[in-house]
């Protein structure tokens, strides 16, 4: 069942709708970390410029993520096709 949470982000409030509460919150707390450190380091720039570097920080270290996790995937596979290919000649196949 969908659950609303109030978070803030970037001194503002929101109510966001999901399934996991501790996701949104997490979520939310990752996006207002990001926004924060930008505003301090940004403070010439607009909120919607400091959103939106914020939006692509996170959006990048998602990609970072998942290419890692490719790059993992790839080389267990070769690991195991190894493993199972030095245990066929073990046992005579």
């Amino acid at each position: 069942m969908s659950k609303t949470v109030r978070v803030k982000i970037g001194g503002k409030e929101y109510s966001l709708r999901g399934e996991d509460e501790q996701k949104l919150i997490a979520s939310a707390r990752e996006v207002d970390t990001q926004f924060q450190e930008l505003r301090g380091q940004l403070q010439d720039q607009s909120t919607s410029t400091i959103a939106v570097v914020a939006a692509l920080n996170i959006a990048e270290k998602s990609y970072e993520t998942k290419q890692q996790a490719e790059a993992d995937s790839t080389f267990l596979i070769a690991e195991l096709t190894k493993m199972a290919e030095y245990l066929d000649r073990c046992n005579g196949k």
